[in-house]
């Protein structure tokens, strides 16, 4: 399933952001890829985000509908909880204090 370009720009921007959460997490402590990574895996409705821990453990981050570019909380490695949305990818300011490294509140 493909998503379209202004999408998956929006998506970087998503992953920096979590990444750079990361990065002030560990202050010190070197933050290179293979510590901690972010992948998008695409669904017909949704992007789901999957943060890699170092050890290589998967866990769901986070879910952005491709229609609307909402973003969503993780009920599950399968579907996203649809209660309220935390954000919008395409506007960083919406979800600047909600994403964490660990996931979004």
């Amino acid at each position: 399933m493909s998503i379209s370009n202004e999408l998956a720009t929006a998506l970087i921007g998503l992953k920096d952001v979590i990444v750079a959460d990361y990065a002030r997490f560990l202050k010190e402590i070197d933050c290179s890829k293979d510590k901690f990574g972010i992948e998008f895996e695409t669904g017909s409705k949704y992007v789901k985000v999957v943060s890699i821990s170092g050890g290589g453990s998967r866990s769901v981050h986070c879910f952005v509908e491709k229609a609307s570019g909402n973003i969503l909380r993780a009920a599950s490695w399968k579907a996203p909880a649809r209660n309220f949305i935390r954000g919008n990818v395409f506007d960083q300011a919406s979800y600047i204090n909600r994403v964490r490294w660990t996931g979004v509140s």
